[in-house]
């Protein structure tokens, strides 16, 4: 009876073990182990509307992922300079009485990202969603499109940090 016990035992210590192995062999990395932080400890943001949606977007992930966002610019510091975003939106299809029956929202952002000691590099982010339109519901479809903008600077926002992991800088 003891030993049957003692055989489980080790058998589950050596399945957790070879489970270790083979996850650390892999390349999994746990979530905020992901290398943000050593590339750029601190950073500054640029931005024309420091209060915009997408700049307090982009310093929560920025904070989440444990970087100092600064002040001011300093000789040693990354600065991520993020351009005004731009949206617009236009009709994809029309119902049989000429109404506007679907639309797309576009949402566009550029930003440059300079590291001490190597060159600006530029980027853009252009998203696009579209949803159906109703005018008999258009206060809903109003509010709609603002969630649809609101998810967009999310996702701007995410990418933007996952160009700032993947980055290679260049001399």
């Amino acid at each position: 009876m003891q030993s049957t016990v003692r055989t489980s035992f080790f058998t589950k210590i050596g399945l957790i073990l070879l489970s270790a192995l083979f996850i650390s062999g892999c390349g999994f990395h746990l979530k905020n182990n992901n290398g943000l932080i050593e590339k750029y400890p601190k950073i500054y943001l640029q931005s024309n509307d420091s209060n915009s949606e997408l700049a307090r977007f982009i310093k929560i992930r920025l904070r989440g992922a444990g970087i100092q966002i600064m002040n001011q610019p300093e000789a040693d510091v990354a600065i991520l300079k993020v351009s005004p975003d731009r949206q617009s939106s236009r009709i994809i299809s029309l119902y049989v009485n000429a109404q506007n029956a679907e639309k797309e929202i576009s949402y566009n952002v550029k930003y440059s990202i300079q590291s001490p000691g190597y060159q600006t590099q530029e980027f853009s982010v252009n998203l696009y969603r579209d949803f159906t339109e109703n005018a008999s519901q258009a206060l809903a479809k109003s509010r709609e499109s603002e969630i649809l903008t609101k998810e967009l600077r999310g996702i701007a926002a995410d990418s933007i940090i996952a160009t700032m992991l993947s980055l290679e800088n260049k001399k």
